[in-house]
This record gives C-alpha cells, sequence and structure tokens, in this order.
C-alpha cells in the first residue's frame, strides 16, 4: 500500500519510511509543500496528516486533494514513527469492522 506522510520532521523522515516498510506500506514523507505534492497525493492510498508537525495550508492542500481524489484521509496527533504506524495499522484492519462502510463514507 502506498501511504503519504504529510508534516513530521525532516530528522525522522527515514525512520517514518522504515516502520511503514516494517508494516508492508511503501511511505512518501512531506514535510513542506513542493512542487510535486498533489501529484504524489494522487497516486496514493491513504494519507496521513501529522496534525502537530505540519502548517495550516498543507493540511489543507492535502485535505482538499484527498476528498478530491477519494483518497482516505487519517488525522493524527502522534507524532513518533510506531505510533504514526499503529494508526495504519488500525486503518489497514478496518475492513473487517461491522462499521467500516459508514466510517469509510464518514470520513471520505
Amino acid at each position: 500500500m502506498k501511504v503519504c506522510v504529510v508534516g513530521g520532521l525532516n530528522s525522522m523522515e527515514k525512520d517514518y519510511v522504515k516502520a511503514y516498510k516494517g508494516i508492508g506500506c511503501k511511505a512518501k514523507v512531506f514535510n513542506k509543500l513542493n512542487n510535486n505534492f498533489e501529484q504524489s497525493i494522487k497516486c496514493t492510498e491513504c494519507v496521513v496528516l501529522l496534525t502537530k508537525l505540519t502548517s495550516h495550508n498543507m493540511a489543507n492542500k492535502a485535505k482538499d486533494i484527498c476528498k478530491k481524489h477519494n483518497i482516505p484521509f487519517i488525522c493524527t496527533d502522534k507524532t513518533s514513527p510506531c505510533s504514526v504506524c499503529d494508526v495504519m495499522q488500525e486503518f489497514m484492519s478496518c475492513d473487517s469492522c461491522e462499521f467500516s462502510d459508514k466510517c469509510r463514507t464518514k470520513h471520505a
């Protein structure tokens, strides 16, 4: 699964990528806006927003892109690589939940 992580610290970028690789995901981390931000998000299966470590502008742009392209958008205030991966694992196991249809339409 391809995942975009929006936010985070430059010094922890490799840690996020490594942690996601450990759960079978390929992660791309965006610490700041750049020219290929929208294109990268459009080509992903899920976006994880680190709310404590991102600007409002970047968060709003990511949210708008996800809404436009119907990409799952997960917000978390956790910042450690392990905690952020735990959030992703919860999302991935959501398919087996009896409320998954209601949850996905609510957050889409």
